[in-house]
């Protein structure tokens, strides 16, 4: 947007707009009634509580637009470069939709004025001529519009001055607190709150503002402390100069006690119409908003202005919306919910400030600060608010606001900013380690972390459809490789040569690192899908002398972060030469104190249909925590555990049987694990293992990585081997 249609100030661009939103119909026909049913001081305890909710969300956007650059449509705007555009796109839609509905509130309310004037007059056909005309305002520029508000204020103050010169009855009994009221406290709130939730009209012309991070604060504070200011006294008026009879019986008592009765009339009129003006001129700006971030279907349409800056389509929308609700709505039946969109956006604005300043992050540096427990307040009365005033149309703006997040999720829309959601859920993980590190260590909270050295990306795919079902859900998955720095280094003239002809005068280093990238690329392709099903997984290159060396130094430096892995996961290659490998690895593991898991993949079945589990028991083995561990793991995808025992004797059946199933009691493993016993030497009955998908063994001190290789080949299978560290256990 150029700067020329930055033409809006503090008093015309917000000030007006939030001044004449806020005072309306509740103060001139509702609150004689509200000081009636809740006296003196308790009406004066309702307008503080209620403009809890709007002095807060004041200071909070203050806070917020002097540390960042506001864009159109406010609050939405505000939210979104904070919260998120998901978030922000929940919070605009049901924001705009208040917006728009309130003008047809507005309007009605004018209407019923005027009709009670020119009764003769039909009440529609008047809703339908204010509303072109406003719009017709509207449309010609938002500066004429906004310029006849200046009328309208006018006739306001002079509808004040009326009413404070007024005839003030001397004999009136003043009542501080209405004990014989019908009506409970809350009751009476709920019917004055509409009249503090008007504060956004201002904010939403901040695209047109000429300098937003000025205007807002100042105009909207001083719309806010004015407003309070005004209901305040009126009510003291109000309490002062008429009984409690007349003030619950008569709702024109304003009009009565005033001086002149015209600019009461005028002022009551020109309040409906100017907040009808504010809103009409706010809700078509937030759906162009909407549409430049395309949160909302057809959002080229709602997205574009005129020359003059004008946002014609989306305000041609919203009289649309506005003239259907008067013509076929019950606007009374769903003004609460209108209610219940505002508090929410309010308590989005204060708790996006608290959010922002209590995590900490440098970017947070507004030249107007507050203390962050005001916006936590803030932004918990308004959510207690909703629930106080009506919790049926509290739970069902939650609801809708839920819905409307979700399809913002499954759209997938990316925002071109920033925002402060990884910050947040980042100090929420520092906060939570913290306390944690704190706490004893249990293996009862044992889940699988896998750590996953990877040679060759490109031979893993079928290995890592495996690797998830063992961390699905709710485990990690830390995936590296190590790219020995001696194949890239030292580089061949040729090589220059080539780099330089096709590339031009870059620096070599990008030539250097092309096999490390490569590498990272495929990695990072290799774990994408596990990533998609919500599994934590990280994928790194790291540069090293040495393969040996380089995973030494990522076990350490790993078991030292947040989330430490706690399994080793590793492979037997075929190439027999690399067998002193993996029992490097296996010595890594052991001196670390990490477990291990050793696939040795049967190429010929891979993993068959991914059904059967053979896990193979010893009688006291050190190793069966963590195998059985991962075999549960298995089982929540596979479906079927079967455990087996080989045992020396046909006499001692029996015990070890009993004994398995001593384990499956002791254990909670399945119910329908099926148990097997078997006569003879374990290597014998290796050829005979019974069918399955894959055999889980634990690692003994005898097993070499070559008996391994002999077990595989004996049960035809694909074969896992665990050895654990000892922080395993699996009767917890």
């Amino acid at each position: 947007m150029g700067e020329n249609h930055k033409r809006f100030g503090t008093f015309d661009g917000v000030f007006v707009p939030t001044i004449l939103t806020i005072i309306g119909v509740i103060l001139y026909l509702r609150l004689g009634w509200v000081v009636g049913h809740a006296g003196l001081l308790g009406a004066f305890l309702i307008i503080v509580l209620a403009h809890i909710s709007t002095i807060t969300t004041g200071l909070a956007m203050a806070s917020m637009t002097t540390n960042v650059k506001i864009g159109d449509g406010g609050f939405y705007s505000i939210i979104s470069r904070s919260l998120g555009l998901e978030v922000g796109g929940a919070i605009g839609i049901s924001l705009y939709i208040s917006q728009a509905l309130s003008v047809a509130l507005y309007i009605i309310g004018f209407t019923e004025i005027w009709v009670s004037l020119f009764p003769n007059h039909p009440a529609k056909l008047v809703s339908s001529i204010v509303l072109v005309f406003i719009l017709v305002l509207s449309i010609i520029n938002a500066k004429i519009a906004i310029k006849s508000q200046y009328i309208i204020m006018t006739i306001i103050v002079l509808s004040l001055i009326s009413f404070f010169m007024g005839h003030r009855d001397t004999s009136v009994h003043l009542v501080l607190w209405n004990t014989h009221s019908n009506l409970s406290f809350w009751e009476v709130f709920a019917v004055f709150f509409p009249a503090v939730t008007g504060i956004s009209a201002g904010a939403a012309m901040s695209g047109e503002l000429k300098d937003p991070r000025k205007n807002i604060p100042i105009g909207m504070l001083f719309a806010i402390g004015i407003g309070f200011f005004i209901y305040i006294t009126v009510a003291l008026w109000l309490g002062i100069s008429a009984s409690t009879e007349q003030l619950l019986s008569d709702n024109l008592i304003f009009e009565k006690i005033a001086r002149w009765r015209w600019p009461v009339i005028g002022g009551i009129m020109g309040a409906t119409l100017s907040s009808a003006i504010g809103s009409i001129l706010g809700a078509p700006r937030i759906l162009m908003a909407l549409g430049q971030d395309r949160v909302v279907p057809f959002y080229k349409i709602w997205a574009w202005r005129s020359k003059n800056g004008e946002p014609r389509y989306s305000l041609l929308f919203t009289a649309i919306i506005v003239e259907a609700s008067i013509l076929l709505w019950d606007l009374n039946a769903i003004a609460p919910l209108l209610t219940m969109f505002f508090l929410i956006t309010y308590s989005m604005i204060n708790l996006a400030t608290y959010i922002e300043k209590t995590i900490g992050v440098t970017s947070f540096r507004p030249s107007f600060k507050i203390p962050s427990v005001v916006t936590l307040i803030g932004g918990l009365w308004c959510l207690l608010t909703m629930f106080l005033i009506d919790s049926l149309f509290a739970s069902i703006s939650l609801i809708l606001i839920a819905l409307f997040y979700i399809i913002q999720v499954k759209r997938g829309l990316k925002a071109n900013w920033g925002d402060v959601r990884e910050a947040l859920f980042t100090s929420i993980a520092e906060w939570a380690l913290k306390i944690s590190s704190k706490m004893p260590k249990s293996p009862k909270n044992w889940k699988p972390n896998l750590m996953i050295p990877v040679e060759d990306p490109k031979k893993w795919e079928g290995i890592m459809r495996f690797v998830k079902d063992i961390v699905f859900p709710k485990g990690t998955l830390r995936v590296f490789s190590i790219k020995a720095s001696e194949r890239e280094l030292p580089l061949r003239i040729s090589h220059l040569i080539d780099f330089f002809f096709k590339h031009g005068k870059k620096d070599e280093s990008d030539f250097v690192l092309k096999g490390v990238r490569e590498l990272k690329r495929e990695l990072t392709h290799l774990v994408e899908p596990i990533k998609k099903e919500g599994i934590f997984t990280t994928a790194m290159v790291i540069e090293a002398e040495d393969f040996l060396e380089g995973i030494d130094i990522v076990t350490q430096v790993m078991k030292g972060m947040f989330f430490p892995p706690n399994i080793m996961f590793l492979t037997m290659s075929e190439d027999r030469k690399k067998d002193y490998r993996l029992e490097q690895l296996i010595a890594i593991a052991i001196k670390e104190r990490i477990g291990l898991l050793i696939l040795g993949l049967n190429k010929s079945v891979m993993f068959k249909d991914k059904k059967t589990i053979n896990l193979w028991i010893r009688d006291k083995s050190p190793n069966q925590n963590l195998a059985t561990l991962v075999s549960l793991e298995l089982f929540k995808e596979w479906g079927k555990l079967r455990l087996i025992r080989v045992t020396d004797s046909e006499d001692k059946l029996d015990f070890e049987r009993d004994d398995l199933k001593r384990i499956v009691d002791e254990q909670r493993l399945p119910i329908k694990s099926e148990l097997v016993v078997m006569v003879g030497s374990f290597w014998e009955k290796l050829k005979s293992t019974p069918p399955a998908d894959i055999n889980i063994f634990g690692i003994s001190g005898e097993m070499s990585v070559e008996n391994m290789h002999k077990i595989v080949e004996l049960t035809g299978t694909s074969c896992l081997f665990a050895k654990g560290a000892g922080d395993e256990e699996i009767s917890c």
